[in-house]
């Protein structure tokens, strides 16, 4: 077997795909097999060489692993150890900038990171390091964990991103990938709604308090192969509004029912996971599709169906027998008493940030407040929300400083997409950037956009947005230039 027929076949998606699943499954089983040091080198230490191997062929197998750990990651933290598997993840982005930069420096053009994304990341990122000088922190131990969720993944995986995923062949991959790992948790949650939860699932939720907020009223909150039901609601959320938008696109038929059969299969699954800020993902979706095409028609059925929903839940009660759609439908009733509990507690966080402008110290809230800072008001403090997290380790200057910085980014977003010409670009960096800006809205009643899987689809497609602009400017360069070359030919 010559070189050339190995190298082709270790480029290859077919073999990309397998050698991402057999490491991630070499990795598990490793875990399973707790403690025992000799089958835990021989299970690992060949996949581990065979990846690192196919890594260096093709650097590509870095992104595609790492998102399919991140997928399996709430399965390992609920049924074999609870650790930081999230360290993993960054562990394969950083050796991907490891071979990039050692064997493929002179052959991959690093300019498409120099952006102004990255810019805002690292300006994010650099506020962040500057955190560790709060006098109020408690914990360096608890800055580093804490920190990766917020600043430090997409600061490794969105370079890598617009290095990596440049062409046309690599969004399709990847949508593929991506749906098909989502639908897996669908068919997951279907099974949990009609059938009912395993002996290990059962086990977990209440050994871990977990029953608390998934069993209300005896009705199960789905929360499938995810961290919890708000996860899993947020992603069939995303799913949903990307399908369904990719739905209205310019495609085969095939594909258009395909991709609305997946946006409603979708929407089921964020209903049976009662969570109701999810509903926020396909709505503001909704709307931002609505701003940014220059259809009649469609902008005509984007209203309809939007405005059609929210009659529906805000001033109907058909369905209120169904747990599902009530919860859902609670989701707008401004008496909501979890609703008042949320505004109370944020209340209270107002008056303990007094003479605090710079917050109580990255990871002083929630799990890891209570691990590294217990003993604080932060470490029993319940943020419901990302935005609400970020003021309250990062003070007033962080939370507006964050808040800006992804309001410039879909800022950016939206001015692409507005600009995009051709139909089919257009309407996929629609979907993606309209699922970005759901997940924003999102982020106000759930920490959305630091959970795994959701944050690496979220940034992953983010990066496509501004690639599928490069795609786009180069298709309308030749128009320009025939279009100047007739203009100079003219008689004046």
């Amino acid at each position: 077997m010559n070189d050339t027929f190995l190298s082709g076949k270790i480029r290859s998606p077919i073999f990309k795909y397998i050698l991402a699943a057999l490491f991630v499954i070499g990795v598990f089983i490793s875990f399973l097999l707790k403690g025992s040091m000799v089958l835990y080198i021989v299970a690992t230490i060949p996949l581990i060489a065979l990846f690192i191997l196919a890594l260096f062929q093709n650097p590509k197998i870095g992104i595609y692993s790492s998102m399919l750990l991140s997928f399996i990651i709430p399965t390992f933290t609920k049924f074999v150890y609870d650790l930081p598997y999230g360290i993993g993840v960054e562990a394969i982005l950083l050796l991907t900038y490891i071979v990039l930069f050692f064997k493929h420096f002179k052959e991959i053009n690093f300019t498409p990171a120099k952006n102004i994304i990255i810019l805002l990341l690292l300006v994010w990122m650099s506020y962040i390091i500057l955190q560790l000088a709060n006098p109020e922190a408690k914990s360096m131990l608890a800055w580093v964990f804490a920190m990766r969720g917020i600043a430090l993944f997409q600061l490794l995986l969105l370079p890598l991103a617009f290095v990596l995923l440049t062409t046309k062949k690599d969004i399709i991959q990847f949508i593929v990938f991506y749906f098909s790992l989502t639908l897996i948790a669908l068919l997951w949650a279907t099974k949990q709604h009609q059938i009912g939860l395993t002996q290990a699932e059962t086990q977990y939720l209440y050994n871990s308090g977990a029953a608390k907020t998934h069993i209300l009223f005896g009705k199960l909150r789905v929360f499938s192969l995810y961290f919890d039901a708000g996860t899993f609601g947020a992603a069939a959320g995303q799913l949903c509004i990307i399908s369904a938008l990719l739905y209205l696109g310019p495609f085969r038929k095939l594909y258009k029912y395909t991709f609305l059969a997946i946006a409603l299969f979708a929407f089921y699954g964020m209903m049976i996971s009662g969570t109701r800020g999810a509903l926020a993902i396909p709505a503001v979706g909704i709307v931002i599709y609505v701003l940014l095409i220059k259809n009649i028609r469609y902008i005509v059925i984007g209203l309809t169906i939007l405005a059609l929903g929210l009659i529906f839940l805000k001033f109907t009660t058909i369905g209120q027998s169904n747990y599902d759609i009530r919860r859902l439908r609670s989701a707008l009733d401004p008496e909501d008493a979890s609703l008042n509990v949320r505004l109370e507690n944020r209340e209270k966080l107002t008056v303990y940030l007094q003479g605090k402008p710079f917050g109580g110290g990255i990871g002083t809230v929630g799990f890891v407040g209570r691990e590294f800072s217990p003993n604080t008001w932060l470490s029993t403090f319940e943020p419901d929300g990302l935005y609400t997290r970020i003021r309250a380790e990062t003070g007033i200057v962080g939370y507006c400083l964050y808040l800006f910085i992804w309001l410039v980014i879909l800022y950016k977003g939206f001015r692409v997409c507005w600009d995009l010409k051709n139909p089919t670009y257009k309407s996929i960096a629609t979907a993606f950037l309209a699922s970005y800006a759901g997940v924003l809205v999102a982020n106000y009643g759930n920490e959305v956009m630091t959970q795994y899987p959701i944050n690496f689809t979220t940034f992953t497609t983010l990066a496509f947005i501004f690639t599928i602009k490069k795609w786009d400017d180069k298709e309308l360069e030749p128009h320009l230039s025939s279009s100047a070359g007739s203009l100079a030919n003219s008689p004046s």
